[in-house]
């Protein structure tokens, strides 16, 4: 920073708050040594102004982040009163002397005066009248203070500093109007208290202090200094001591509930155990958490749970990210989310990090906290309101991208110098949050702040008690689906916060084309029971499946179709006594095909420009080509081992004028192990023999009828040899963006692997068009198969067809045991699962076949399956976690170094 000015004597404390009343536009005497001048309005067009005055002032350079470290006139005085040599500025602000004694700081403040404990006895739950809030001209308080007021009949006193000339009252009306949230019937039970939360006392007089510990029955203390720049010294007098004047009035005369809004982040720490559940105490792990806020919450937290020690009933609530409202789709574009995003946006390009975007939306959070007040009766309670599906950072990046924004994943270091050369001016959404993403925490291998928040590194924050509370009280929360995330972003864009795009074109489709309602109901039912006298006279959506298909949620929202896997319960009427009465029925409505290609197209020019353009030039030769009709076709095969081994189909509707394909499918409830890839632990060999016997049975349909097969018209394309060779640039894309997870997981020999299947994939490929071939699933594993009880056993249940395909019967069989059987498995147990799968298939097709080329295309179809499928997972995986992934690559391991052989390594057709 150039300087002009000479000057080398120290700078007076008058002097500085004059400069700072003077880019602040506020007298000089209203500014308060003690108090961090962000508390007087002090932005970042400020700071950028104050630190070039007092550059001018003294005649030397200053660093941009003086304000942060030194964020009130006492803290400045201080420091600038040092020598003026640029030397003494710096050794002053090494890490080790701040660090140092910002952690003596938080150890001091972490006891409880002894003064502060409760006198009397509390009234009991359900008999307060009246209610203390800090906190609610703020996002989360606002909506706090209007869950209280729907949700109780209390009468609310709300602490809130008057600004400029509107009086607190005004002010916290003025933020329940901004977010939508206020009733006029409220006006008689709202009341302000014109204070503030860090000064001694809550800055009322102690007469008044007095009478307002006497007349209030609850304390909901949700003000808080939310800021990720600043460290702990600045925050301290809000967020700690603000604390401290609380928990005092909550003591006095009588006991009074105290709630407490903390954040998950206290859970973040670096020293942590892996896992930190609601009952933990951060505090030992204080060391490990680096960012000011979180260490200020969790010096706060250790005030209150003390109090509750000492007999005050306590309880903290520690949300994570708080999302917009899911009612008015109104979010803080305030906060460091709405910034990143933002900023991202302005500079093209977003950090590649291995974030998981846990948020919560804020309406939901207020629910919850009024709510979890009234459950459970211990002296301490601690909730975590965390979401039970997140999103990853990735997945958020995509959905940008496909929304109309074009924002590449890059490298972190690439990202940072970009924010350095891009977020300089102040109007940049970044400019002010630089210090946290530059910032590099002593002691942790120069890792910077973001990267201490990546999966792996923090502490994770375990919340199923939490959730369980929740689930009792029928208040899950809402997850962050992409339709949520398009009334974000709605709102973002009609509030000019971000700019407009060109959003892709909805489709003009007959709206009673997909129409689900009693009358589609009971046209399929009486054709599907023979009965002309049913009539469906209730309909009722239960619940939205959960995905497994990042393709088909993301298509469902981009291209405005109600795409997706629904479960209905029907209630049927007939003059006949076989009706079923309550039905409940999962209705399939599929998108089509040319629409999932162009997401599955984004997702990986994502993941790489050679995979995207790879991708692009053979999109019509992957399996999703015809995946809308082809699923249709296969579930309307009238074969009995077909419907034995599948879900009842009840019926289906195609219309392609219409742009209509719906399944209508049994509700699988009396089934086992449905949904389990994840978690394979309750899979046993009785399962595994079951589930090969019923593949058998399918297979056997079409084995060695290959002509037939190829004239279904909804088979779509069936790649040739010749296909996979020409497709070997995107063979040799998918395996380098596959390599790095690969060769963490089973070792660097892996990518040699690869690279071999890659140039010998025509001729195995050849070898494979001469064995038997029928239709496969060729997507079978736990995700789509289930198992029925029986009297002698277990039956196969096998769903989601649309990649199904011509294929050797291996395939199946190789993937299934994949994803069942553990890393390490023993030749023996392999060797017999496959043996048993080749003996079925001849008893079923009443056809011999040879073990040695049975084995053979058990070879190929795994090295198929590492070169096509696998490789694919990775890049679903890069923006949504695929956790069975890593124990399949094992085991794939496993089962292809059983089976390969030296001498077999160029196989001859």
């Amino acid at each position: 920073m150039p300087t002009t000015g000479t000057r080398t004597s120290p700078i007076s404390a008058v002097r500085l708050a004059s400069l700072a009343a003077e880019c602040l536009q506020i007298p000089a005497d209203e500014i308060d040594v003690r108090v961090p001048l962000t508390r007087y309005g002090l932005d970042s067009l400020a700071t950028a102004e104050l630190v070039a005055a007092l550059a001018r002032e003294l005649g030397r350079d200053l660093p941009d982040s003086l304000l942060i470290d030194y964020p009130s006139i006492e803290s400045l005085a201080g420091v600038l009163a040092l020598d003026g040599g640029p030397g003494a500025l710096a050794m002053a602000r090494t890490e080790r002397v701040v660090c140092g004694a910002a952690r003596d700081q938080m150890r001091v403040d972490s006891a409880l005066p002894p003064e502060i404990r409760p006198e009397g006895c509390a009234l009991p739950s359900g008999a307060e009248r009246s209610i203390l809030l800090t906190g609610a001209t703020g996002f989360v308080g606002a909506h706090l203070l209007a869950a209280l007021l729907r949700e109780t009949s209390a009468r609310l006193y709300c602490l809130a500093r008057p600004k400029g000339h509107v009086d607190g009252r005004s002010r916290v009306i003025r933020a329940l109007h901004a977010y939508e949230s206020w009733d006029p019937l409220w006006a008689s039970r709202l009341e302000a208290i014109e204070g503030d939360v860090g000064r001694p006392l809550l800055g009322l007089s102690p007469e008044r202090f007095d009478a307002l510990s006497r007349g209030i029955d609850v304390v909901y203390h949700g003000a808080a200094l939310v800021d990720w720049i600043h460290p702990y010294p600045a925050l301290r007098g809000v967020n700690v001591l603000g604390t401290v004047e609380l928990l005092r009035l909550a003591c006095r005369h009588r006991p009074k509930r105290f709630h407490f809004v903390s954040t998950l982040a206290v859970c973040y720490s670096t020293l942590g155990p892996r896992e930190v559940c609601e009952r933990d105490d951060v505090l030992p792990y204080l060391d490990g958490i680096h960012l000011g806020y979180a260490r200020s919450k969790c010096v706060a937290e250790t005030l209150v749970r003390q109090a509750g020690e000492r007999g005050l009933p306590v309880t903290i609530y520690r949300p994570s990210l708080v999302s917009g409202s899911v009612g008015t789709g109104i979010s803080n574009t305030d906060d460091i989310l709405a910034a990143l995003i933002k900023g991202c946006i302005q500079m093209g390009c977003a950090p590649d990090l291995d974030w998981v975007l846990d948020c919560c939306p804020v309406d939901h959070v207020a629910d919850a906290i009024v709510r979890l007040a009234r459950f459970g009766d211990e002296p301490v309670r601690v909730f975590h309101l965390a979401n039970p599906r997140p999103r990853h950072w990735r997945e958020c990046v995509l959905w940008l991208n496909l929304y109309g924004y074009r924002v590449r994943l890059v490298p972190y270091a690439y990202w940072l110098r970009r924010l350095a050369a891009d977020a300089s001016a102040p109007g940049h959404a970044l400019h002010r949050l630089r210090s946290f993403f530059e910032a590099r925490p002593a002691g942790q291998g120069g890792l910077t702040l973001p990267e201490l928040y990546e999966e792996g590194v923090k502490s994770r924050a375990h919340s199923e008690h939490t959730w369980k509370a929740l689930a009792s009280l029928a208040l899950p929360c809402p997850p962050l689906t992409a339709e949520l995330l398009d009334r974000y972003f709605s709102v973002f864009v009609a509030s000019r916060f971000l700019p407009a795009v060109d959003r892709p074109r909805r489709p003009s489709d007959d709206p009673g084309a997909q129409r689900v309602d009693a009358e589609f109901f009971g046209g399929i039912l009486r054709r599907f029971y023979g009965d002309d006298t049913i009539k469906v006279s209730h309909v009722a959506r239960i619940s939205r499946a959960s995905e497994h298909s990042i393709l088909t949620e993301l298509t469902s929202w981009r291209y405005g179709r109600a795409s997706g896997l629904s479960r209905y319960r029907l209630m049927v009427e007939s003059r006949r006594p076989a009706a079923p009465g309550a039905l409940d029925v999962m209705v399939k409505v599929k998108p089509r095909d040319e629409e999932v290609i162009a997401v599955g197209e984004r997702v990986a020019r994502l993941c790489g420009e050679e995979i995207g353009r790879a991708y692009a030039r053979f999109r019509d030769r992957l399996g999703l080509a015809g995946c809308h009709v082809r699923e249709i076709g296969v579930y309307e095969q009238s074969d009995p081992r077909f419907r034995r081994h599948t879900p009842v189909l009840f019926g289906s509707r195609r219309d392609d004028d219409r742009n209509a394909w719906i399944l209508i499918l049994e509700y699988l409830a009396d089934v086992v192990l449905m949904d389990s890839a994840d978690d394979v632990s309750g899979w046993r060999r009785e399962h595994v023999e079951a589930t090969v016997h019923g593949l058998a049975q399918l297979q056997a349909i079409w084995y060695g009828r290959e002509t037939d097969l190829m004239r279904q018209p909804w088979l779509g394309p069936v790649l040739s040899a010749g296909d996979m060779e020409q497709m070997s640039g995107l063979w040799e894309a998918l395996a380098e963006h596959a390599a790095p997870l690969f060769s963490h997981w089973v070792g660097s020999d892996i990518r040699a692997r690869q690279a071999g299947l890659v140039a010998d994939v025509g001729h195995r490929h050849r070898v494979l068009e001469t064995m038997p071939r029928t239709l496969i699933h060729n997507d079978f594993n736990p995700r789509n198969l289930a198992l029925r009880r029986t009297d002698t056993g277990f039956r196969l249940c096998a769903y989601d067809w649309e990649l199904a395909t011509l294929g050797v019967p291996q395939h199946d069989l190789a993937e299934l045991l994949c994803f069942v059987l553990i890393p390490g498995v023993s030749a023996d147990e392999v060797a017999h699962y496959l043996d048993l799968h080749r003996v079925d298939l001849e008893h079923a097709t009443g056809r011999s076949i040879a073990p040695a080329a049975w084995r053979l295309g058990f070879r190929l179809a795994l090295e198929d399956l590492l070169l096509n499928r696998f490789a694919m997972y990775t890049l679903v995986h890069r923006f949504r976690r695929q956790r069975f992934l890593e124990r399949v690559l094992r085991t794939w391991w496993t089962l292809w170094s059983l089976f390969r052989d030296p001498s077999t390594a160029r196989v001859t057709p």
